[in-house]
Protein backbone atom coordinates (compact mmCIF):
# COMPACT_ATOMS: atom_id res chain seq x y z
CA UNK A 1 0.00 0.00 0.00
CA UNK A 2 1.26 3.58 -0.63
CA UNK A 3 1.94 5.66 2.01
CA UNK A 4 0.13 8.46 0.33
CA UNK A 5 -4.03 7.04 -1.13
CA UNK A 6 -4.80 9.52 -4.04
CA UNK A 7 -8.16 9.67 -4.97
CA UNK A 8 -9.99 12.11 -7.67
CA UNK A 9 -13.95 11.75 -7.52
CA UNK A 10 -16.46 14.63 -8.70
CA UNK A 11 -13.90 17.66 -9.26
CA UNK A 12 -12.32 16.27 -6.00
CA UNK A 13 -8.86 15.78 -5.47
CA UNK A 14 -8.23 13.73 -1.99
CA UNK A 15 -4.50 12.62 -0.52
CA UNK A 16 -4.38 10.98 2.44
CA UNK A 17 -1.31 9.92 4.07
CA UNK A 18 -1.42 6.60 4.92
CA UNK A 19 1.04 5.21 7.26
CA UNK A 20 -0.64 5.13 10.81
CA UNK A 21 2.19 2.91 12.37
CA UNK A 22 4.69 5.49 12.28
CA UNK A 23 1.97 8.31 13.40
CA UNK A 24 1.28 9.18 9.98
CA UNK A 25 5.02 10.74 9.44
CA UNK A 26 5.96 12.72 6.62
CA UNK A 27 8.42 9.64 4.13
CA UNK A 28 10.14 10.89 1.51
CA UNK A 29 7.27 9.04 -0.87
CA UNK A 30 4.63 10.86 1.06
CA UNK A 31 6.30 14.23 -0.02
CA UNK A 32 7.21 13.33 -3.15
CA UNK A 33 3.41 12.07 -3.92
CA UNK A 34 1.89 15.26 -2.22
CA UNK A 35 4.45 17.40 -4.49
CA UNK A 36 3.76 15.50 -7.82
CA UNK A 37 -0.54 15.90 -6.88
CA UNK A 38 -0.12 19.73 -5.92
CA UNK A 39 1.58 20.58 -8.87
CA UNK A 40 -0.38 18.42 -11.40
CA UNK A 41 -4.30 19.00 -9.82
CA UNK A 42 -5.58 18.45 -13.72
CA UNK A 43 -9.13 18.95 -13.49
CA UNK A 44 -9.32 19.12 -9.96
CA UNK A 45 -11.59 22.22 -8.53
CA UNK A 46 -10.42 21.33 -4.63
CA UNK A 47 -7.40 19.35 -2.98
CA UNK A 48 -8.35 17.90 0.17
CA UNK A 49 -5.41 16.56 2.28
CA UNK A 50 -6.17 14.24 5.26
CA UNK A 51 -4.66 11.46 7.23
CA UNK A 52 -5.88 7.88 8.62
CA UNK A 53 -6.08 7.24 12.26
CA UNK A 54 -6.50 9.20 15.46
CA UNK A 55 -2.66 11.10 14.66
CA UNK A 56 -2.70 14.02 11.54
CA UNK A 57 0.90 13.77 11.58
CA UNK A 58 3.56 13.50 13.95
CA UNK A 59 5.86 15.61 11.40
CA UNK A 60 8.77 14.48 9.48
CA UNK A 61 9.98 10.82 9.55
CA UNK A 62 13.16 11.07 11.81
CA UNK A 63 14.18 7.38 10.98
CA UNK A 64 14.68 8.69 7.21
CA UNK A 65 15.74 12.42 7.96
CA UNK A 66 18.85 11.24 9.82
CA UNK A 67 19.82 14.21 11.64
CA UNK A 68 23.30 13.25 11.72
CA UNK A 69 23.85 13.32 7.84
CA UNK A 70 25.15 16.71 6.33
CA UNK A 71 25.48 15.44 3.14
CA UNK A 72 23.96 16.96 0.40
CA UNK A 73 21.68 14.75 -0.36
CA UNK A 74 19.81 14.76 2.95
CA UNK A 75 20.03 18.41 2.59
CA UNK A 76 17.86 18.59 -0.28
CA UNK A 77 15.49 15.57 0.96
CA UNK A 78 15.05 17.85 4.00
CA UNK A 79 13.70 20.64 1.42
CA UNK A 80 10.75 18.61 -0.04
CA UNK A 81 8.00 20.02 3.07
CA UNK A 82 9.52 23.67 1.33
CA UNK A 83 8.96 22.56 -2.03
CA UNK A 84 4.99 21.01 -0.58
CA UNK A 85 4.27 24.32 1.44
CA UNK A 86 5.21 26.22 -2.20
CA UNK A 87 3.45 23.86 -3.97
CA UNK A 88 0.24 24.36 -2.11
CA UNK A 89 0.53 28.44 -1.97
CA UNK A 90 0.67 28.13 -6.31
CA UNK A 91 -1.93 25.37 -6.59
CA UNK A 92 -4.82 26.98 -8.55
CA UNK A 93 -7.31 25.45 -6.50
CA UNK A 94 -8.31 25.80 -3.02
CA UNK A 95 -6.23 23.27 -0.64
CA UNK A 96 -7.94 22.10 2.63
CA UNK A 97 -6.52 20.11 5.39
CA UNK A 98 -8.18 18.18 7.46
CA UNK A 99 -7.14 17.31 11.72
CA UNK A 100 -8.66 14.68 13.55
CA UNK A 101 -5.90 14.39 15.95
CA UNK A 102 -2.25 15.48 17.23
CA UNK A 103 -0.44 17.44 14.61
CA UNK A 104 3.30 17.86 14.93
CA UNK A 105 6.17 19.72 13.69
CA UNK A 106 6.44 18.95 9.74
CA UNK A 107 2.19 18.20 9.76
CA UNK A 108 1.67 22.03 11.55
CA UNK A 109 3.08 22.75 7.93
CA UNK A 110 0.89 21.58 6.31
CA UNK A 111 -1.67 22.84 7.83
CA UNK A 112 -0.42 26.51 7.85
CA UNK A 113 0.10 26.11 4.18
CA UNK A 114 -3.31 25.34 3.13
CA UNK A 115 -5.89 27.76 2.23
CA UNK A 116 -8.54 26.16 4.73
CA UNK A 117 -7.91 24.04 7.67
CA UNK A 118 -10.54 22.13 9.42
CA UNK A 119 -9.58 20.70 12.72
CA UNK A 120 -11.43 18.30 15.29
CA UNK A 121 -12.33 20.07 18.64
CA UNK A 122 -10.02 17.10 19.78
CA UNK A 123 -6.89 18.12 17.75
CA UNK A 124 -4.22 19.39 19.54
CA UNK A 125 -0.62 20.88 17.70
CA UNK A 126 3.01 21.28 18.67
CA UNK A 127 6.51 22.16 17.22
CA UNK A 128 8.26 19.98 19.68
CA UNK A 129 11.55 20.15 17.69
CA UNK A 130 13.90 21.53 20.41
CA UNK A 131 13.45 18.82 22.88
CA UNK A 132 15.47 17.12 19.73
CA UNK A 133 18.03 19.18 19.58
CA UNK A 134 16.41 20.94 16.36
CA UNK A 135 14.34 23.89 15.55
CA UNK A 136 11.47 24.08 13.63
CA UNK A 137 13.01 26.35 10.90
CA UNK A 138 10.81 26.00 7.93
CA UNK A 139 7.22 25.78 9.86
CA UNK A 140 8.49 28.72 11.66
CA UNK A 141 8.61 31.15 8.39
CA UNK A 142 4.64 29.98 8.46
CA UNK A 143 3.93 30.07 11.92
CA UNK A 144 5.10 34.00 11.80
CA UNK A 145 2.45 34.93 9.45
CA UNK A 146 -0.26 33.56 11.19
CA UNK A 147 0.39 34.66 14.66
CA UNK A 148 2.16 37.27 16.96
CA UNK A 149 6.15 37.03 16.85
CA UNK A 150 5.94 36.46 20.91
CA UNK A 151 3.44 33.91 20.21
CA UNK A 152 5.44 32.04 17.91
CA UNK A 153 8.46 32.17 19.92
CA UNK A 154 6.65 31.01 22.68
CA UNK A 155 5.68 28.15 20.72
CA UNK A 156 9.14 27.13 18.94
CA UNK A 157 10.91 27.44 22.59
CA UNK A 158 8.38 25.66 24.64
CA UNK A 159 7.50 22.85 22.36
CA UNK A 160 3.96 22.74 24.06
CA UNK A 161 0.96 21.27 22.56
CA UNK A 162 -2.12 23.56 21.51
CA UNK A 163 -5.15 22.45 22.41
CA UNK A 164 -7.58 23.02 19.51
CA UNK A 165 -9.31 25.83 20.93
CA UNK A 166 -6.77 27.90 21.17
CA UNK A 167 -4.96 27.21 17.79
CA UNK A 168 -8.52 28.80 16.38
CA UNK A 169 -7.52 31.73 18.82
CA UNK A 170 -4.14 32.29 17.39
CA UNK A 171 -5.32 31.74 13.27
CA UNK A 172 -3.74 28.64 12.90
CA UNK A 173 -7.09 26.61 11.55
CA UNK A 174 -10.18 28.02 9.79
CA UNK A 175 -12.56 26.16 11.77
CA UNK A 176 -12.98 23.46 14.39
CA UNK A 177 -15.55 20.47 14.35
CA UNK A 178 -17.06 18.35 16.89
CA UNK A 179 -15.29 14.96 16.01
CA UNK A 180 -17.64 12.69 15.14
CA UNK A 181 -18.84 15.62 12.53
CA UNK A 182 -15.47 15.75 11.33
CA UNK A 183 -15.55 13.98 8.55
CA UNK A 184 -19.15 14.87 7.39
CA UNK A 185 -18.14 18.77 7.34
CA UNK A 186 -15.06 17.75 5.80
CA UNK A 187 -17.69 16.31 2.56
CA UNK A 188 -19.67 19.26 3.26
CA UNK A 189 -16.83 21.78 2.36
CA UNK A 190 -15.27 19.55 -0.50
CA UNK A 191 -18.40 19.52 -2.54
CA UNK A 192 -19.38 23.12 -1.65
CA UNK A 193 -15.94 24.23 -3.07
CA UNK A 194 -15.63 21.63 -5.95
CA UNK A 195 -18.69 23.79 -7.43
CA UNK A 196 -17.00 27.07 -7.14
CA UNK A 197 -16.52 29.56 -10.38
CA UNK A 198 -12.87 28.14 -10.99
CA UNK A 199 -11.28 31.04 -13.09
CA UNK A 200 -12.70 33.19 -9.89
CA UNK A 201 -10.87 30.76 -7.78
CA UNK A 202 -7.95 30.70 -9.29
CA UNK A 203 -6.93 34.51 -9.88
CA UNK A 204 -8.56 35.28 -6.39
CA UNK A 205 -5.99 32.70 -4.58
CA UNK A 206 -3.10 33.93 -6.59
CA UNK A 207 -4.09 38.14 -6.14
CA UNK A 208 -4.70 37.41 -2.20
CA UNK A 209 -1.34 35.62 -1.62
CA UNK A 210 0.65 38.41 -3.68
CA UNK A 211 -1.16 41.09 -1.62
CA UNK A 212 -0.21 39.42 1.86
CA UNK A 213 3.17 39.75 0.40
CA UNK A 214 3.30 43.42 -0.74
CA UNK A 215 2.58 46.81 1.58
CA UNK A 216 -1.28 47.89 1.11
CA UNK A 217 -1.37 50.59 -1.86
CA UNK A 218 0.13 48.31 -4.69
CA UNK A 219 -1.70 45.26 -3.10
CA UNK A 220 -5.15 47.77 -3.55
CA UNK A 221 -3.79 47.98 -7.19
CA UNK A 222 -2.87 44.95 -8.09
CA UNK A 223 -6.51 44.06 -6.59
CA UNK A 224 -8.00 46.41 -8.37
CA UNK A 225 -6.65 45.15 -11.95
CA UNK A 226 -7.21 41.80 -11.31
CA UNK A 227 -10.97 42.75 -10.63
CA UNK A 228 -11.27 44.35 -14.19
CA UNK A 229 -9.80 41.55 -15.90
CA UNK A 230 -11.97 38.99 -13.94
CA UNK A 231 -15.05 41.07 -14.93
CA UNK A 232 -14.21 41.13 -18.27
CA UNK A 233 -14.51 36.88 -18.56
CA UNK A 234 -17.20 34.64 -20.22
CA UNK A 235 -17.87 33.66 -16.35
CA UNK A 236 -18.54 36.87 -14.85
CA UNK A 237 -21.13 37.57 -17.37
CA UNK A 238 -22.75 34.39 -16.80
CA UNK A 239 -22.60 34.84 -13.19
CA UNK A 240 -24.31 37.79 -13.06
CA UNK A 241 -27.04 36.88 -15.63
CA UNK A 242 -27.68 33.67 -13.68
CA UNK A 243 -28.11 35.71 -10.94
CA UNK A 244 -30.31 38.22 -12.58
CA UNK A 245 -32.41 35.13 -13.79
CA UNK A 246 -32.49 33.07 -10.84
CA UNK A 247 -31.16 30.15 -12.11
CA UNK A 248 -27.64 28.13 -11.60
CA UNK A 249 -24.57 29.28 -13.49
CA UNK A 250 -22.91 27.22 -15.95
CA UNK A 251 -19.13 27.63 -15.46
CA UNK A 252 -16.36 27.42 -18.55
CA UNK A 253 -13.41 28.47 -17.02
CA UNK A 254 -13.34 31.77 -19.38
Amino acid sequence: MSDLAVDRRDGQLWLTISREARRNALSAEVLHGLLEALRAPEDARVVMIGSVGEVFCSGADLVQMAPGDTGLEAHQSRGLLREVVLAMRACPVPVVATVQGLCLAGGVGLVLGSDIALASDAAAFGLPEVELGLWPFMVGALLGRHVTPKQAMELMLTGRRVPAAEALQLGMVSRLVEADRLRIEEQALAAALAVKPPLAVQRGKAAFQAAMESSLAPALEAMQAQLSLLASTEDAAEGVAAFLEKRAPRWTGR
